[in-house]
């Protein structure tokens, strides 16, 4: 069995997960910036001891910006110096894989009242995407409901700061709704272990520009 690291930072809770060695071990922590200043460390903890590693699963994206560009930054880092390759994880995908059930909604906090947010059956192994990613506001994520849905799992920090719209419509909210899916993120890691990239070939799966924007010198 494949040993995987899973990293998540697209959200305020991010997470690794250590799996294929033992008892699983995993680490998470709500944290608004800094990032970079507790995950490495935390990472190092995960793996002392640990001789091998196979693969450094994370999750791509949608999520926080910076959040996810510490966690894709810190996965191949950790890539190349253990000349492993990486599997790259849709961070709605790794959340929606923490559910059972034929119809799951996965979200996240966009900000301005907007959610990054996408459907998916769980009732398998792996989350069957129902429909695309999509960044919007959480009444119309409700109103794409797919047809076939009638009450549904809910999870991400989303469908709690959404939680009324969300069980008004039918959502049951998870108990580990607004937890890291590190562990998730390890574990699809460690089934998709054929679909591992270099680290050169990695990419961050975004659905909105980046706010900041660079200032023109006018100089």
């Amino acid at each position: 069995m494949s040993v995987v690291l899973g990293i998540d930072t697209a959200g305020p809770v991010i997470g690794a997960a250590l799996v294929g060695e033992g008892e699983p071990k995993q680490w998470e922590c709500r944290i608004a910036r800094g990032a970079d200043g507790v995950l490495l460390p935390a990472i190092a903890d995960l793996l002392e001891g640990s001789a091998r590693l196979d693969a450094v699963a994370v999750s791509i994206g949608p999520g926080a910006f910076t959040g996810l560009r510490v966690g894709v930054a810190t996965a191949l880092g950790i890539a190349v110096s253990r000349n492993v390759p990486v599997v790259c994880v849709g961070s709605l995908e790794a959340r929606a894989a923490m559910c059972e059930g034929a119809a799951v909604l996965a979200a996240l906090d966009a900000r301005k009242s907007r959610m990054y947010a996408q459907w998916f059956d769980c009732s398998g192994a792996d989350p069957i995407p129902l429909t695309n990613a999509v960044d919007l506001a959480m009444g119309e994520v409700l109103s794409s409901m797919p047809d076939s849905v009638g009450t549904y799992a809910a999870v991400g920090e989303g469908v709690l700061v959404e939680q009324a719209a969300v069980e008004a419509s039918g959502g049951r909210l998870i108990a580990d709704a607004g937890q890291s899916p590190a562990w998730a993120v390890a574990l699809l890691g460690q089934r998709n272990f054929g679909a591992a990239l270099p680290a050169e070939e990695v990419a961050l799966r975004y659905l909105r520009d980046a706010d900041a924007k660079k200032t023109v010198d006018r100089q």
